[in-house]
């Protein structure tokens, strides 16, 4: 039993240090955009290039939501421990407050430093739909380039259940492949146009990505694992492989334009290698993704994730750019000089709005912001007891 425990700590360790290296290379990819903004185009070093890609990032988020939200089904007869009421409160107190806090900060740097041309109609607007989780179906002013993908999440949550039932009545196979028929129809539809054009809007392959990394446990954690091992690097290294040599041959412009496709190969090929990891292999990479370094970047990954846009527009428009500097010149300055003080900046807020919810998921958690010590000592809400959760899992 003992055993048993360390490797699911283990599991979810390195599973943190995914999360850690993927919200670094989202902040490199803005990082990159702000010395070259020439998007959808690449036209900085080619050597550079692949940090033009921040958008797969996003899909390992959502491949790895899947997996790690699947770890305690997968235990429970494919059940969500403590019911659907459960599961969505748990993840409604875990990513809705950090998000909020962020959404605000975002607007206000915004309208006082980055775009101080948008009026207070438009900042309400933005802080209503983007508040509401909705800014994948109304459109308002973008004050933050990364809250995109939160909505989306949000929304599989809705689905994830439903993914599971399948699964209980036929099998988790048979529900991914129903999942993924579903979007594929979808996109179909979208393509006939009018009012169903909205429908890619969506990004509904992200559902295919996420209903792949719950199978990746399945796969992963099954009793003859081992002899998966060579199936499961065959299937995560050909889609990655392929993705690269398409991303090399056509460019980025291509692949933005396909992007429903190539999400699902990317994604394909992250899930795989999730369960090949999960399996037991590439130890190597295991242990790197489970270092002190992984581990400490995997904390605050959400935090790294929500806020790191509006820091990195700051950086350009009144450190870096001024100096005026050649765009290579401003990439390495910003990377060097900058990215310790977006870390740093991105842990602090990781400790003021996100850590709290980490250590419970009611109302208790708002008497321990941080932020309240700034009350005088008479209004503070009494601290209410707490109790460190078991496990290293933090979703």
């Amino acid at each position: 039993m003992t055993g048993e425990v360390q490797r699911r700590d283990e599991r979810i360790h390195w599973l943190d240090g995914v999360r850690g290296a993927a919200a670094v290379f989202v902040v490199l990819h803005h990082i990159w955009l702000s010395s070259w903004p020439s998007y959808p185009s690449i036209t900085g070093p080619w050597w550079l290039g692949w940090l033009f890609y921040g958008h797969m990032a996003v899909a390992v988020f959502i491949v790895v939501s899947g997996f790690s939200l699947a770890l305690a089904p997968m235990r429970n007869g494919g059940r969500l421990p403590g019911g659907l009421r459960r599961f969505l409160r748990r993840r409604a107190w875990r990513i809705l407050p950090a998000y909020w806090a962020a959404l605000l900060l975002s607007a206000f740097i915004a309208a006082l430093l980055l775009r101080p041309e948008l009026g207070p109609e438009a900042i309400v607007r933005t802080l209503g739909v983007h508040g509401l989780l909705l800014q994948d179906v109304v459109g308002s002013e973008d004050t933050n380039g990364a809250l995109w993908s939160i909505a989306i999440e949000w929304q599989i949550y809705f689905a994830f259940p439903l993914i599971l039932l399948v699964g209980r009545r036929t099998s988790l196979n048979t529900a991914v492949l129903l999942t993924a028929v579903v979007v594929l129809m979808a996109h179909e539809l979208a393509s006939a146009g009018g009012a169903f054009d909205k429908i890619n809007g969506l990004t509904p392959q992200f559902l295919v990505l996420f209903a792949l990394g719950a199978l990746a446990v399945r796969l992963g954690g099954n009793a003859r694992a081992a002899d998966l091992r060579r199936p499961l690097a065959v299937a995560a290294g050909a889609p990655l492989a392929l993705f690269v040599v398409i991303a090399a041959i056509e460019g980025s412009e291509w692949v933005m334009a396909h992007i429903f496709w190539m999400d699902l190969l990317f994604g394909f090929g992250v899930a795989a290698l999730l369960a090949l990891v999960h399996a037991g292999g590439v130890a190597q990479l295991r242990r790197v993704l489970a270092s002190r370094l992984g581990l400490w970047l995997g904390l605050f990954s959400y935090s790294i994730y929500l806020i790191h846009d509006p820091i990195v527009g700051v950086l350009d428009k009144y450190a870096f750019g001024p100096m005026d500097l050649s765009p290579l010149t401003t990439f390495g300055a910003t990377l060097v000089l900058g990215l310790p003080v977006i870390l740093a900046l991105c842990y602090g807020f990781h400790l003021l709005f996100e850590a709290p919810f980490l250590r419970r998921r009611d109302f208790g958690a708002l008497r321990t912001l941080p932020i309240l010590r700034l009350l005088p000592q008479g209004r503070r809400p009494a601290p209410a007891p707490f109790v460190a959760p078991a496990g290293a899992a933090r979703e």
